[in-house]
């Protein structure tokens, strides 16, 4: 919690005033959402249509849905970023996460989870609210209207945005780790599809529908490193909310994640 009330938004603050603003501000969140979007689809199509995994009881099914559409975007596509491409580019993980995969997962997500889960009823205005509560959410639109605004931040306070924003990255790897279980790998079979889906088609849709949005070089670089991060962390909280199937949900998320290691790099060599 103290990650995603201070230090996110504090980071998400310091990278947006002090970007520079132009058409991929636009691109990356539309390609984002895209990616998340044609990846549930996806896996809605194959869990309904192919014989072999069309068993599966509905909270499994809820978990696919979630597994297939929503990346490890921020916790671990940020230090990746930052890693392979500078601290320069990390403020497209902040706008593919906090402008499109987030909201779309409070959102559309949760009524999925809803859905296939406990069945418990939600309403939009509600899982809205929840998206505009965000903290981080609030550090994006503060360094959007100072960059709008031309205001002229104080340097204490880019400083001071800029330290609590560097602690941001060591806790997320600490808190992607604390979130990995390997204990209940036996059902991972009937995730085959679903993983496919996300460290597969996500890069190439994500490389694709950003390269036709006008993005290029190391910001498209970037847009493709998030389509390809694994299953995200959140998606454990929503499958827990909505009684899903959290023990598979935790699978794909700890199998995902050792996956990338070898299916990020096949990725990037192919698309670039």
């Amino acid at each position: 919690m103290t990650v995603l009330n201070f230090f996110l938004p504090a980071l998400a603050f310091n990278l947006i005033s002090t970007a520079q603003i132009d058409k991929s501000f636009l691109a990356i969140p539309v390609t984002a959402a895209l990616v998340t979007l044609v990846g549930m689809a996806a896996a809605y199509a194959v869990y309904r249509l192919v014989p072999w995994f069309n068993r599966i009881d509905r909270p499994a099914f809820g978990v696919m849905i979630l597994a297939s559409g929503f990346g490890n975007v921020t916790y671990l596509g940020l230090p990746v970023i930052t890693g392979m491409l500078g601290a320069h580019y990390g403020y497209v993980a902040i706008l593919y996460d906090l402008l499109a995969a987030t909201p779309i997962l409070l959102t559309i997500g949760v009524f999925a989870a809803a859905r296939y889960g406990s069945g418990k009823n939600v309403s939009f205005s509600a899982s809205l609210l929840r998206v505009l509560k965000l903290p981080p959410l609030w550090g994006v639109a503060a360094g959007g209207l100072v960059q709008v605004l031309g205001l002229a931040v104080p340097q204490v306070v880019q400083d001071a945005a800029g330290l609590m924003g560097r602690a941001v990255i060591p806790l997320m790897t600490f808190t992607v780790g604390l979130a990995l279980d390997f204990k209940d790998l036996r059902r991972m079979t009937i995730a085959v599809p679903a993983l496919l889906l996300k460290l597969i088609l996500a890069p190439v849709l994500a490389w694709w529908i950003g390269s036709r949005a006008g993005l290029s070089g190391e910001v498209l670089r970037a847009v493709t490193i998030e389509g390809a991060m694994p299953v995200m962390v959140l998606s454990l909280v929503i499958a827990d909310e909505f009684h899903l199937d959290v023990p598979l949900a935790a699978g794909c998320i700890a199998v995902s994640t050792a996956a990338l290691f070898f299916t990020m790099p096949v990725m990037m060599n192919l698309l670039f």
